[in-house]
Order: structure tokens, then sequence, then C-alpha cells
């Protein structure tokens, strides 16, 4: 049988980061969703904060933002993640492109109207992962 060739160290970093956001929004988006107000992470704490944001009547509990989680961070990141096990980098590293410019604009968002230290270091992730991604997927695209 055939064997693949070796990751690179840039592409075993996507794939962790595929795998930490893809996990980290099904626990807090899941949470968000079935403890909408008082949700045991803490986070029915920014109920109050969260009256600045556009479309007031989608922000009084914490659901539609524990669904919009779950469905742009988590979905695209967890497909990647899939497509990486598989070994199907180039479907993983376009999903794990996806949900890294989903999550810069999610945290985006969330400074704008939000603003906390989580959401800097979630950007940061996300511009990480998305420069990481167009490097990988340009090099892919090279003749050689």
């Amino acid at each position: 049988m055939k064997q693949k060739p070796a990751r690179s160290k840039m592409t075993k970093v996507v794939y962790f980061l595929c795998v930490f956001h893809g996990l980290c929004a099904v626990i807090f988006g899941g949470s968000m969703m079935l403890f909408p107000v008082d949700n045991p992470f803490g986070l029915g704490a920014i109920l109050p904060e969260m009256g600045n944001f556009p479309f007031q009547m989608l922000f009084q509990t914490l659901f539609w933002s524990g669904l919009a989680l779950l469905l742009c961070n988590g979905v695209c990141n967890l497909i990647a993640a899939g497509f990486f096990f598989k070994r199907r980098d180039s479907l993983a590293l376009t999903f794990a492109f996806l949900g890294g410019i989903l999550l810069i604009v999610w945290d985006t968002y969330e400074l704008i109207f939000l603003p906390n230290p989580a959401a800097v270091l979630y950007l940061l992730f996300g511009v990480a992962q998305t420069i990481m991604c167009y490097l990988l997927i340009r090099k892919n695209k090279v003749p050689k």
C-alpha cells in the first residue's frame, strides 16, 4: 500500500486549530442553546451587554448566538478536521480557510459591540488560520 507523504508543520497546526475551534464551538454554542439564560459557563452575564447589538430580538437570550456559533464556526472547522483526518487535504484547507474567514468576521463583529480579551485572541487565531490556509492552498496549486 502506498503511503501518503508526511504533512508539513503548518498543515498540522491548521488541523489542530480546526479541531480546537470546532470543539469549542460545539461546547460553547451547545451550552448557549441548552442554557440560554443561566449558562453554566457564566455566559448569561453578558446578556445585558448584548443590548448594544443590532437585531435586539435575537439577543434577548443566548440561544440564537449559540446557534450562530455552532453553525458558523463549528460546522466549517469540524468538516475541515474530518477531511484532514481522511487525508483529503485540499478539501480540508478549503473548509479551514472558510472557517478562518468566518471566525474573523464573527470576532470583528463581537469586538465592535462587546469588546473582550477572548474575542481578541480568537481573532488572532482566525487570522493565523486564514493566512496559513492561504499559503498552503497557494503552495499546493503551484505547478512543480
